[in-house]
C-alpha cells in the first residue's frame, strides 16, 4: 500500500530529526537504535497501519499498541554511547510520540 510506505518514509524522517536534537556524537546512535525499533516491530506497524487505515482501528487504539512496543526500544547503540539512562528513555518516548503523530498525519 502507498501509504503505508509513506508512513515508514515519513518515521524515517523523522527520526532523523528526532536524532539530530541530540548531540552530535549521539546522532549515529540515536539513528541506528531508531531504525532497529522499526527493523523490530515493522510487521506490527504495516499490520496496525493498515488497520488504522482502513477504520478497523481508532487512533487511540493503534497509539495503545504502539506504546505496548515501548518495552521493545532498547536503545542499546545510545546507551554504549554514554547517553544516561534518562536520555535514552526520553529518546524512545519521543519516538513513541513521532511514530503516532506520523500515523495520525499520513494515514488518517
Amino acid at each position: 500500500m502507498p501509504n503505508v510506505d509513506a508512513f515508514f518514509d515519513a518515521l524515517r524522517d523523522e527520526i532523523t530529526d528526532l536524532a539530530e536534537t541530540h548531540r552530535q556524537e549521539m546522532q549515529e546512535a540515536a539513528l541506528e537504535d531508531g531504525e532497529a525499533f522499526l527493523n523490530q516491530t515493522r510487521d506490527d506497524l504495516e499490520r496496525w497501519s493498515r488497520l488504522l487505515e482502513q477504520g478497523e482501528l481508532s487512533q487511540e487504539e493503534f497509539e495503545s499498541l504502539v506504546r505496548g512496543q515501548k518495552d521493545l526500544v532498547e536503545m542499546e547503540a545510545l546507551k554504549q554511547a554514554g547517553l544516561a539512562a534518562v536520555r535514552a528513555e526520553q529518546f524512545r518516548d519521543a519516538l513513541i510520540n513521532r511514530i503516532v503523530g506520523t500515523a495520525g498525519r499520513i494515514l488518517l
